[in-house]
């Protein structure tokens, strides 16, 4: 229990808590936008990247720990960069052709054949051969660090196949658990946004990124090549935009 002077004390300095010596309290930062959060992806360590601001503008990146990639043989950069603006302006432009009404008939019916090819199956054993490799690979780090490897290095290599052992279950979960749509049902997912020309022209940085998942677009970008492929599942199903290689435009 305190004294009624103790209690006062104590709630006054919560209630500037966060404040400058001088009463203003400071403004947080805003947010940034990242129109492609979540949906890029490296095209090496297939991991998604994270939105990073550089030089007064949006990036995504893609850091990997040099000892990470030695030890699984992988020729991954300490970092990959690729900046936004330089994806947009190639990735619009193709919707807009993908999507216009003298091509909407036949992209709606590709992405309706493209259902039922092996893709899904190749997928599906990818994501279950990850998941036993990255079982194996935590076996081995784990003993490494009872032998009295660097806490600090092992750690990191853990943390990292964690991380692929998240995305791996996700898309085993989004590939058996998913069912197939019609073309009509497709159509009807692209008729409701409207001009995509026009939408994506005056859209600003939030509302285009609810576009691009409605769309169920998914991008990976390959450094060594610099070009960016990009694939579309609306609503889940595992369909593709275009043909393979029509957005590996160079960055």
């Amino acid at each position: 229990m305190v004294d009624d002077e103790t209690f006062a004390h104590v709630q006054a300095l919560i209630a500037t808590a966060g404040r400058r010596p001088d009463g203003v309290r400071k403004p947080r930062a805003s947010k940034r936008n990242y129109v492609l959060s979540g949906l890029l992806h490296c095209g090496i360590c297939q991991r998604r990247m994270i939105g990073s601001f550089n030089n007064d503008r949006n990036h995504y990146r893609c850091t990997y720990a040099a000892e990470y990639a030695d030890a699984n043989r992988i020729a991954h950069p300490r970092s990959v960069y690729v900046r936004e603006d330089h994806i947009l302006e190639q990735l619009d432009p193709w919707l807009a052709r993908a999507f216009s009404p003298s091509r909407l008939t036949a992209t709606v019916q590709a992405m309706a054949e493209a259902q039922y090819d092996d893709v899904d199956e190749q997928a599906i054993k990818a994501a279950r051969e990850t998941l036993a490799t990255c079982t194996t690979r935590l076996d081995r780090y784990r003993a490494a660090l009872d032998s009295g490897a660097d806490p600090t290095v092992v750690s990191r290599w853990i943390a990292d196949v964690q991380a692929e052992q998240v995305t791996a279950e996700a898309s085993l979960r989004r590939l058996t658990g998913r069912r197939t749509m019609s073309p009509d049902e497709i159509r009807h997912i692209v008729e409701t946004l409207g001009n995509i020309t026009t939408v994506l022209r005056d859209a600003d940085p939030a509302d285009k990124a609810l576009i691009y998942r409605e769309l169920g677009l998914t991008l990976t970008y390959r450094p060594t090549a610099r070009t960016v492929s990009a694939q579309a599942t609306p609503s889940g199903s595992c369909t593709e935009l275009c043909p393979r290689g029509e957005l590996n435009t160079p960055m």
